[in-house]
């Protein structure tokens, strides 16, 4: 724990590691954006496992926190963290919203490659999980308006990307925060419009570009210009006519590296087309789907690592030793996820015959009620049949005399009938659909650790590439398989004697 201090000489900018922001115990330092500082926090709370981001507000009364947790809470993507709380933050200066969100345990898109040579496969992999992530934020109406390499993370153990940052974000309806002719961005990643807008409306005083999805898809196509070629394209600033209308636009990819596929590049030119109608029509479901289609049809040249071999720090360079202790840092990262993901097979399969043995029960119950049910009746039918053989003399007799007839044992259940009955009565199949409510000992939202998912008041792994019919041991959820997620077992304190 840190030493406890007087919150009046508390920096709200950097936070000492052990003091508490509402129930949140900061344990480090994660970074600092334009409008917050992260934290890496725990809960203080026994019920709530960590470890969690937390977002402080540079500025007290920054309303923009509100907009981002609006923005969190309607987007439903597995590359977008999760959103678990927001509250303000109490201190002699003003009042800081935070919010609190998943942990990703990543790093930055452009450090990620830097460390390693990807394939083309691998960069398009990437790209079209990013813009999975902005089809989930324009689903739900918003735009990100800062998509660039600092703001994706990719986390090693699977090189899952998370889009991030959502501090510059807007929504349909939003209250408008700042009346600058542009909205929050980077300039290297404008999209040719907002800069012939900017051009056009320079001197305009209550102008106001609206971004749209098409700018966002713009940005991926710098970031991914970026991710391949270590530069970032020229800008108007720097005296070019790159990005006016009737302008060239910028170098192709493989001109400054020849490894870069032709499937990727001409992604990448679609994503940085001048039109922003050819930017696959403004819609990021369309983007991904070509991409993802791309990583399957690529040839074998998109195998090839994208980047030379070197000790110099030239662009398009790697050094081989420090791709080496990556690789084999990312081989533990992986083996580590393997290992989490095979203890919540294990338990996920106990719990399943659980479930089972629970289903069965009370089924077995009712077979052995209607077996002595049948029992009963069967006895009654024979008594029945002899009190009526012993009968039939007497029944004969008074039906001659009366001209009718009795019929004996009309409302009694015949033995071939409860035979059938007791035939047709069943054990239900038992499958694998996500049960309604959480497994006993099942981890509970907030789900944050290695990329669970809250779904029916749980968290669940989703299975990597697998679709439903599920393996036998996981959950079929709309169409995909997740497996329950367990807190890890406590280790023994001491050996046994």
């Amino acid at each position: 724990m840190g030493t406890k201090r007087p919150l009046q000489e508390v920096d709200p900018l950097s936070l000492p590691v052990g003091m508490r922001v509402g129930p949140w115990r900061i344990e480090g330092w994660g970074g600092r954006g334009a409008y917050g500082t992260l934290y890496r926090v725990e809960h203080e709370g026994h019920d709530v496992s960590g470890p969690f981001a937390l977002k402080l507000a540079i500025h007290p009364g920054d309303e923009r926190f509100a907009r981002e947790a609006w923005l969190l809470s309607h987007i439903h993507s597995a590359h977008v963290p999760q959103l678990h709380a927001q509250g303000v933050w109490e201190h002699p200066s003003g009042a800081f919203p935070y919010l609190v969100m998943e942990w990703v345990e990543g790093e930055p898109l452009y450090e990620w490659a830097s460390r390693r040579s990807p394939s083309s496969r691998q960069v398009l992999q990437l790209l079209a999980q990013v813009a999975r992530a902005l089809e989930a934020t324009h689903a739900a109406g918003g735009v990100h308006r800062d998509v660039k390499g600092s703001n994706v993370l990719v986390r090693p153990g699977d090189n899952r990307a998370f889009l991030t940052d959502f501090g510059a974000g807007h929504y349909r309806g939003a209250a408008t925060l700042t009346w600058r002719l542009l909205p929050p961005g980077t300039p290297a990643y404008r999209s040719p419009e907002a800069r012939a807008f900017l051009h056009a409306f320079l001197r305009h005083p209550t102008a106001h570009y609206p971004a749209s999805a098409c700018d966002d898809l713009f940005a991926l196509g710098v970031t991914a210009w970026r991710l391949v070629t270590d530069e970032y394209p020229p800008t108007d600033e720097e005296g070019t006519e790159v990005w006016r209308e009737a302008g060239p636009g910028p170098r192709l990819p493989r001109a400054l590296n020849p490894r870069v596929s032709p499937e990727l590049e001409t992604l990448i030119l679609r994503l940085l087309d001048m039109a922003p109608v050819e930017r696959f029509g403004g819609r990021a479901v369309v983007a991904a789907e070509a991409l993802e289609q791309a990583v399957r049809s690529a040839g074998p040249e998109a195998d090839r690592p994208l980047f030379c071999w070197g000790n110099e720090p030239n662009p398009r360079w790697r050094s081989p030793e420090r791709v080496q202790r990556v690789v084999e840092q990312d081989v533990a990262a992986r083996e580590g996820l393997a290992l989490r993901e095979t203890e919540a097979r294990r338990r996920a399969a106990a719990y399943r015959e659980q479930a089972r043995s629970r289903l069965l029960a009370p089924t077995w119950g009712a077979e052995l009620a209607v077996a002595l049910l049948g029992l009963l009746l069967a006895g009654l039918t024979v008594a029945w049949l002899h009190r009526g053989q012993d009968m039939a003399p007497v029944a004969s007799n008074r039906s001659s005399q009366e001209d009718g007839s009795v019929a004996v044992g009309d409302s009694v259940t015949p033995a071939s009938a409860l035979a059938t009955m007791l035939t047709d009565t069943k054990v239900p199949a038992v499958g694998l659909p996500l049960p309604a409510n959480p497994f006993p000992g099942q981890r509970r939202p907030p789900c944050n650790k290695y990329g669970e998912v809250e779904l029916r008041g749980g968290c669940w792994y989703a299975l990597r590439d697998a679709q439903s019919p599920c393996r036998e041991d996981a959950y079929d959820w709309k169409g995909d398989c997740y497996l329950p997620s367990f807190p890890p077992r406590r280790q023994p304190t001491a050996h046994p004697p």
